[in-house]
């Protein structure tokens, strides 16, 4: 069962997995030294995290190995590398939209995992194992403090998200999914003042409380409970009181916000955090359909077109901006609009292939709304002919035979 990794991921893919906390165990014979090395690392650890946030990947790089050039034996470093290239990867592939783990088609079944970098992976794989190796050491040298346990719980997280959200590949989440919550749970048990750790926590008890009646039923039976209230308020304290992970609780509630129909607080949220991390982008986009969604298209408008007109973005990103875009205009049924947008990203040289699949089906689906079957039908054809995302072929297949027709509102 799948429970709780889906719904981590469907809130924490925006931009980036849980902080961990920087400090080092200090020790008594070396302790001035200690602690010495624990400010360090705390720096550069903020630093880093900002750089990750403005999605200024190889600044973050650069602070990350720093941290493992002066503590090499501390997981931190190699925890956050191997997050900073996670969230590079997805950025990459354009994976990093919240609307896209909110529609059913990402997690379709295939016949197997996703395409992906080998070479990325292994990577990955080589530094999520050190990281994991680090903290059950420290554990062992000090089994009285629960940062290590936090770590351990931490990585195992990032790599359920790897796994869901570059491979696709939900069963073998699984593990790390489970391990991630219980070693967070050990964590409040040993010190219920240890804020950080309840974002997992809460993302759990949020998602299992999420589920359907007869699904919660069935979670109940196999020992998996939770509470949507809880969960919220979880993170929530996290969002106020955390130590590190304050802005990453953010990003979470501003996707719960969303889906329990608070799009005031969400964009209340997002805009502080727009404010906060100016290159962020994929903030603005989240912001700027946030504005759609409550009806405020002029703004919307305005922040889609702000992001087009800065070259850097443009640059970066026009494929992505103009996708979003015309989601919103769909969203509002502005369908006219969605085409041109659906229709700039397609054509822009440097799209990404899966965006341009994505975007003929959705573009063939607006053509629907309007009635230009001819042209819709043209474009359900183009997804064919291109590699199948998703359940592009299928849906592609299904609006050949028989017209999209628009949900009602």
């Amino acid at each position: 069962m799948r429970l709780h990794v889906l719904s981590i991921i469907l809130m924490i893919c925006l931009l980036a997995a849980q902080s961990a906390p920087a400090g080092i165990g200090h020790q008594d014979d070396a302790a001035d030294r200690s602690k010495d090395i624990a400010a360090q690392v705390e720096r550069l650890v903020r630093e880093g995290d900002r750089a990750h946030f403005n999605l200024d990947y190889p600044a973050a790089r650069d602070r990350y190995q720093q941290i493992i050039q002066i503590a090499p034996d501390h997981p931190a470093g190699y925890y956050r590398l191997a997050n900073d290239l996670w969230i590079e990867t997805l950025n990459k592939s354009r994976r990093l939209s919240s609307s896209l783990y909110s529609n059913d088609s990402f997690y379709a079944e295939t016949d197997g995992p996703d395409e992906f970098d080998p070479k990325r992976d292994r990577e990955f794989k080589e530094l999520t194992e050190k990281a994991l190796e680090r903290a059950r050491a420290m554990v062992k040298q000090n089994p009285e403090q629960p940062e290590w346990l936090y770590y351990q719980g931490a990585v195992h997280g990032l790599r359920a998200a790897y796994t869901i959200t570059v491979k696709r590949s939900f069963r073998q989440a699984l593990g790390d999914g489970d391990d991630s919550v219980k070693f967070q749970r050990k964590v409040v048990e040993m010190d219920k003042d240890f804020v950080d750790a309840y974002l997992t926590i809460g993302i759990y008890e949020y998602g299992v409380g999420s589920l359907a009646k007869w699904k919660k039923f069935f979670a109940w039976i196999i020992g998996r409970k939770g509470s949507k209230k809880d969960g919220i308020s979880h993170i929530e304290k996290v969002a106020r009181e955390g130590r590190l992970a304050r802005d990453d609780a953010r990003v979470l509630l501003i996707a719960i916000y969303s889906r329990e129909d608070q799009a005031e607080r969400a964009l209340e949220v997002i805009s502080d955090l727009v404010n906060k991390y100016p290159r962020n982008y994929l903030l603005g986009i989240e912001r700027a359909v946030m504005l759609y969604r409550l009806g405020r298209g002029e703004e919307g408008e305005r922040a889609f077109k702000g992001m087009l007109a800065d070259a850097e973005i443009a640059e970066d990103a026009s494929d992505t901006v103009n996708y979003q875009w015309a989601e919103a205009l769909q969203l509002v049924r502005n369908y006219t609009g969605a085409i041109e947008r659906y229709r700039a990203a397609i054509e822009w040289q440097k799209s990404d292939p899966g965006l341009v699949t994505l975007a003929h089906l959705h573009l063939g689906q607006a053509l629907d709304a309007l009635g230009k079957r001819d042209e819709a039908r043209k474009n359900y054809r183009e997804v064919l002919a291109r590699d199948n995302i998703y359940d592009s072929h299928k849906l592609a297949k299904q609006f050949t035979a028989k017209p999209y027709v628009p949900p009602r509102k």
